[in-house]
């Protein structure tokens, strides 16, 4: 479930901008990822850090499966399917992999908010 909605953020991420120029999409995907990585943490309660990573897989996967489904539309006739990375390839990498640290940046930050240690130091 948490792995589910923060792949889901980062895929919205990912499908809201499609079409934009380059850096305006690596933003708001590295920023989606970003907290889909915090909600990853928020809505579990251990191994924050793995359904990060996890919501990134996800959410590129997703991601992948709908512009599978664009790419058949626009292969029958449909409206052009968008490009499924930001960028060129070399730009695509760097963004997936800085998309994958802001997850682990956001899975970090849930930990370290909702970590029972933290609660426990609270009292």
């Amino acid at each position: 479930m948490a792995v589910g909605w923060g792949g889901l953020v980062g895929t919205i991420g990912l499908a809201a901008t499609a079409g934009a120029p380059v850096w305006v999409r690596a933003v708001a995907v590295i920023v989606a990822f970003l907290i889909g990585g915090f909600l990853s943490g928020v809505r579990t309660l251990d191994h924050r850090i793995m359904n990060a990573v996890g919501a990134w897989v996800f959410g590129w996967l997703l991601w992948a499966a709908i512009w599978i489904v664009l790419a058949i539309v626009a292969a029958f006739g449909g409206p052009t399917d968008p490009e499924f990375a930001p960028g060129s390839d070399g730009a695509s990498l760097i963004i997936a992999a800085a998309s994958l640290l802001a997850a682990l940046v956001g899975g970090l930050a849930a930990d370290r908010r909702y970590s029972t240690r933290t609660l426990r130091r609270r009292h």
